[in-house]
């Protein structure tokens, strides 16, 4: 089980990813009194967004659904003194939509975690199945083709070779050769089709442009998943410190202040 040093906070708490997400809470009308789902909540930026915009609201209710018990008792922590909103935290996979959300709801919201699902087309059913008729799916992501612009390929490659170089040479270590999920990554037209050959309607699907920081890449570098990810197999300090340190130096030698990076986002309505 990871520990809060290996959470998501870290990252969840960079301006430039709350102002993405920011972004996919504005792209739908989340009014008082809806039933609302945050899939794979994290630590609760998403849902904090939601409970913002709602502003106390009564009668409404949003279920946010993690696998992270310690994400989740970050969430709940954070977020125990909001006002008015009802607020249940479940945890459980996020696939485990129709045997967790209790009838149907308004709105789904999935925040950067939809290239870690191995079955997208079980996981969009799944969201069809809980929605009311015209109701909402909104989700985004980094992890897609196209997610790195060509100007920011140089970075990537000196970021990952460094620390590849680094694990060897400090700790006589090299990942495994498992392919992770995030890894296998999809077209926008690819989400698309799943959305649609589920019964969605996509009403909006659009990339974002972001300006990611080297202070994202060390909270990035921080979270289990991705370090994981990166390095599989590697004990999770060893592989988060030459990843962070490997940044820094490739930050100074390219001279950068910023990496850009693309974010996918899709919204889709049952009809």
């Amino acid at each position: 089980m990871a520990s809060e040093q290996f959470s998501f906070k870290g990252f969840a708490e960079q301006p430039f990813y709350q102002g993405v997400n920011q972004r996919l809470v504005d792209s739908l009308t989340v009014k008082p009194g809806q039933r609302i789902v945050d899939l794979a909540c994290g630590t609760g930026l998403l849902t904090r967004l939601i409970l913002e915009r709602l502003q106390g609201a009564k009668d409404t209710l949003v279920i946010g659904i993690d696998q992270s018990a310690v994400s989740l008792g970050l969430a709940m922590r954070d977020l125990k003194s909001a006002p008015g909103v009802m607020v249940q935290f479940v945890q459980t996979q996020v696939e485990h939509l129709s045997s967790t959300v209790q009838g149907s709801v308004d709105a789904v919201f999935l925040g950067n975690g939809i290239h870690l699902i191995p079955d997208k087309k079980q996981l969009v059913a799944e969201v069809f199945g809980i929605l009311r008729p015209g109701g909402t799916f909104a989700f985004n992501s980094t992890f897609f083709e196209g997610g790195v612009p060509p100007e920011s390929e140089q970075y990537y490659r000196r970021w990952m070779s460094k620390a590849l170089r680094s694990l060897k040479s400090t700790y006589g270590l090299m990942p495994q050769r498992n392919k992770v999920e995030a890894r296998r990554q999809l077209s926008p037209q690819e989400y698309r089709d799943i959305l649609e050959q589920q019964g969605f309607s996509v009403t909006k699907q659009e990339l974002v442009p972001v300006e990611f920081t080297l202070e994202g890449h060390l909270g990035i570098a921080r979270y289990e998943d991705f370090v994981a990810g990166a390095m599989p197999g590697v004990p999770l300090e060893m592989a988060s410190q030459v990843l962070q340190e490997a940044a820094r130096q490739s930050y100074e030698e390219l001279k950068l202040t910023f990496v850009p990076r693309n974010w996918l986002q899709v919204v889709a309505v049952r009809p």
